[in-house]
């Protein structure tokens, strides 16, 4: 699962859960960074966070490929 995940986050797809307003996604800035840093939106806060977290938060919260309310299904447009 974490490596599916991974290489999705990685792809510019956007995990999350509409009912929750929880999501985690790649910026476009981060694409090619040795480490890159994802956003964890929850309840209108944004967050910084490492890929070990994001996949953390995405096992235990069951989050799923979702479509963002501003940005849609992909982050890299």
């Amino acid at each position: 699962m974490h490596k599916l995940a991974e290489s999705r986050l990685l792809a510019g797809n956007i995990y999350g859960d509409s009912r929750t307003g929880e999501y985690i996604y790649l910026p476009g800035s981060e694409l090619d960074a040795d480490e890159p840093m994802l956003v964890y939106e929850n309840n209108g806060t944004r967050k910084d966070i490492a890929m070990e977290e994001a996949l953390r938060i995405i096992e235990k919260r069951s989050l799923k490929p979702a479509v963002h309310p501003v940005l849609g299904k992909n982050t890299f447009h």
